[in-house]
Order: C-alpha cells, then structure tokens, then sequence
C-alpha cells in the first residue's frame, strides 16, 4: 500500500474516531495482519485503550480478525478499503432519497451511523427521530414496509450472528440467507414505542441488519455508463441503457463482464409502460440500430431470435472510461500536443521516437520533449530491443509504449495525494476560523431554543444581531470555500471509483 492511501486512511479515522483509534489503525495498515500485544507494545498505548479501539474498528466492519495457529490468539486485520467507503456515505444516502424517499433515507442514515442494529428497533428509533426533527408522525406500518423494500432491493443485509445474539461482522451468512425479511410484532413493538414493555421482548431481537455496499457501487457503476451514453447521444439514449441495465440483473450476475442476451421486446415493453419518454418510444428502432452501430461496440447484438437481444459488455465499458480519462488528465496536465502524442502511442501500442516525430505533425524538438516530459510523469514506457546484427551506437533501438495498468495506478495515487490535500484544507479551515463557526453555531442553537417557547420576530432578530455583518461576511466566504472543497472532494471520488471499477475488472 502507498504512503498517501495510508494518509488518507489516517485522516478518515482521526476526522470519525479520534486519536486513539486513528493510532491503532495506522499501526494495522502499515504493519498488516498482527495480534494484540503486538499493537500495544508499538503504539505506546494502554492495553485497556487498544481494547477499545478495535473494538470500535470490528463493530464498523474496519477491522476483521482470525485465528493464530495456536487459536488462543486472535490476529486483526484492518479492512482499509472499508475505511475509505465513510467518504461515500453522503453518497448513499443521497442515492437511497433520491430512489425510495426520506423514510428510506433515515433507515440508512441510521445504519450507517450505527454500523448494525436491529429492523424493530430502527424503525423505532426512526419514528422517534421523524416526531423531533421533523415534527411529523410515521407509522410502524409504513417504516415497515420502507424497510422491507430496502431488503428486497438488497440495500441491506443481514449479518451473522454468535449464540450471545452479538452480531459477528467478519462472517459472512450464505446466500439464500442474507435476505429473508424479519419477523416484526407490530403490537410488541407499539409496547415497546410506549415504555409498557422492555426492548429485549422483541421478536427479532439478535437478528441484525447492516448497509450492503456492494449494492450501492452497482447503483453508482451503472449510474457512470447511463451518463457516458446520454452525454454522448442524448437523454432517451441514457434511458435506454439504464432500462437494459435493468433486464440485465434479472439474467445475469451483477459483476459480470458481459451482460447475457436481454431481448429488445422487454425493453420497449418497459419504455411503454413507464410512459416518460415518449420519443424513445417513437423513434425505439432508430435508438437500437444507433447504439448497436455505435464504434464504442459497448451494446452488441446477442442474437436475432424473438425479435433480436442486445448484451452490454460492462469490462470493455470501463477499460473505455480508464483510457479518456487518462488521456483528459493528460491533456490537463501537459496541453493537446501532449494527449495527441499519447493517443498516437496508443494507437501504435509500440512506436520510435522518429515515428512520433512524423505521425504526431508536431516539430521534432517539441515531439521529444513532450515525449519524455511524458516518460517522466510515467505516462509513457520504454522499452529498449537490440538490433541482431548491428554494433556500435546503433545496436539498438528504444520503443515508446503505454502499461495502462501502471498508468492507473500512479493516477490512482495523484487522487489520494490530492484527497489527503482537500481534508487537510478543509481541518485547517475550520480550526481557523474555530471561534466565528462556534459562535454562529450557538446562537442558532438560541435561536431555535425560542422559537420553541413561542417567541416573536423582533426578539429573534434582536439575537441573529449577536453576530456583526463583518463576521457575516466571514461565514460567507468559509461557506463558500467549503462547498467549493466538498464538491471537488466528490469529483475525485467519483474518479477513484471509476479507476477502482477498471482494476476490479482486470
């Protein structure tokens, strides 16, 4: 692992845990697979403390632990890329709105908060939570359902559980289990909700529930392909796509490679029945003929048969974004010179610096220099081949050629660089600015206080004047470079996770 993935890591567990637990961490991702003893002898920490620490790591699922060979010793293991997931979680909950509302919404933010806890006693805390934030009442009735159709649309999941009824985080329960809908007492449960019975009574007691990720990154990798194609032909275009992805889940695993056969018929079916876009439906053949003859070749006719089928190829979708991507970056990063000698070693796979001279139409000193300006940044490779019967100076000759794999990587490690920077900004800016964001934070704490007690416009107004119009000024600007830092900090993790997906993939 890098040193700025290890960074990132430690300031994501600094930023939610705190010192104590950031400590442990960084131990376990620099030092891997390691007992207990061992943690606390090297960071310095009491025993009690370090206890402590993972256990707050194993309850979040950050970390796992196995056996010694002696099995009287547990070994921990810190699940780094689980670490990385809490910058998402802004991400979830905004998918989970967007697509089921904000019941479904609170579920999740709840879980996420939580880690796990059981279907009785999350809707109940999420009534609880409606009726204060939001001063609105939710039934059982209808969480439950909200709930239900999270689990059926595999949002969450079921943990295993130990004969203590303690949920076991690092196991995994088998497939046929990781679904089946609770039992909920909507009558004990009511009890429960008025103080007339203990939480212990409930029925479900010992069955717990947690997020399942890998359904979200389906969400967020099909969301990346849908907006590919209605970027690059319009709307209708996207749609199509989004509704094939759909058909796909119901015959094929959702990491295939290649998607199977998915006959058109259904997907005109559904266009029909959802009645939004009526142009895809009018013009359905020309959108089909279209995307099949698209020179990505990324929708491929899978046979002619009933009307013919179409197949999405998922793997060749993502080695396509990998390479614009990187040739965006170099772009970016040099100027057009620079992308069209990488487009040009692309194309060639292997070609001599002369030849990139002559085919690049760029001058022969700017070509060389951009070339190994290239090779420096990594890039470019070389790679150097003898001439069999050649000597002297002349006896060999050095290829230019692109290790995509390499190059993805090292971008990989400019994300985390960059990353790192954005969170360290962002702490720099609010302990600076500590006092200002802390007294805003008080008075509207104040503020609200009495609109609860019935008071009036004036004596609110006269309170929101605690804060002077310079110091307004000032939470202005922070507001601003915050959001600024907050939505480069999702574009980089979007890119992440594309590069992820291509990795994943590989």
């Amino acid at each position: 692992m890098s040193v700025q993935y290890g960074k990132v890591i430690s300031l994501i567990l600094q930023e939610r845990f705190g010192p104590v637990v950031e400590k442990v961490g960084t131990y376990l991702f620099q030092y891997g697979t390691v007992p207990l003893l061992y943690i606390k002898k090297n960071t310095n920490l009491p025993l009690s403390k370090v206890k402590e620490a993972l256990c707050i790591l194993i309850k979040y699922r950050l970390v796992t632990f196995t056996p010694n060979r002696n099995a009287n010793v547990a070994n921990y293991t810190l699940q780094h890329d689980q670490v990385l997931l809490t910058l998402r979680y802004a991400n979830y909950i905004n998918l989970i709105k967007k697509k089921f509302g904000n019941e479904c919404e609170m579920i999740v933010e709840e879980l996420l908060q939580r880690s796990y806890w059981t279907a009785s006693e999350l809707i109940l805390k999420v009534i609880e939570r409606f009726k204060k934030d939001h001063n609105k009442a939710v039934t059982i009735l209808s969480l439950r359902e909200k709930f239900i159709s999270l689990v059926n649309a595999q949002y969450l999941i079921r943990l295993p559980y130990s004969e203590e009824d303690k949920p076991v985080p690092n196991l995994i329960l088998p497939e046929t289990d990781q679904f089946v809908i609770p039992q909920f007492e909507l009558k004990q449960m009511t009890l429960v909700q008025s103080g007339k019975a203990p939480v212990d009574s409930l029925p479900d007691r010992g069955v717990y529930w947690t997020v399942n990720f890998d359904r979200f990154h389906q969400d967020m990798r099909d969301k990346l392909i849908v907006n590919a194609f209605t970027k690059k032909f319009d709307e209708n275009a996207g749609e199509f796509v989004r509704l094939l992805l759909q058909q796909m889940y119901i015959r094929t695993t959702p990491w295939a490679e290649v998607s199977n056969p998915v006959p058109v018929i259904e997907i005109r079916d559904n266009v029909r029945k959802q009645a939004t876009h009526q142009h895809l439906l009018a013009f359905f053949d020309q959108y089909v003929s279209v995307l099949e003859q698209d020179n990505s070749q990324l929708i491929r006719q899978g046979g002619e048969a009933g009307g013919g089928s179409l197949q999405i190829f998922l793997k060749e979708a993502f080695v396509q974004f990998a390479w614009e991507t990187v040739e965006q970056i170099v772009l970016e990063k040099f100027d057009s010179k620079a992308a069209r000698i990488f487009r040009l070693v692309k194309s060639k796979q292997y070609i001599e610096s002369d030849q990139i001279q002559q085919l690049a139409m760029i001058p022969a000193k700017e070509a060389k220099r951009l070339s190994y300006q290239l090779l420096e940044e990594n890039f470019l490779q070389v790679q150097e081949l003898k001439k069999s019967s050649s000597t002297g100076p002349n006896k060999s000759f050095t290829l230019f050629h692109i290790d995509i794999n390499q190059v993805i990587r090292m971008i990989l490690e400019l994300c985390y660089k960059t990353l790192y920077n954005i969170m360290t900004r962002k702490n720099h800016e609010r302990l600076v600015h500590k006092r200002i964001i802390d007294k805003k934070q008080r008075v509207e704490t104040i503020i609200m206080g009495m609109r609860v007690q019935g008071a009036g416009d004036e004596q609110l107004a006269d309170i929101e004047e605690m804060i002077t119009p310079p110091e307004k000024e000032i939470l202005q600007k922070i507001d601003l470079t915050m959001k600024k830092l907050n939505s480069v900090e999702l574009e980089i993790d979007e890119t992440i996770f594309l590069l992820q997906m291509y990795l994943l993939y590989q």
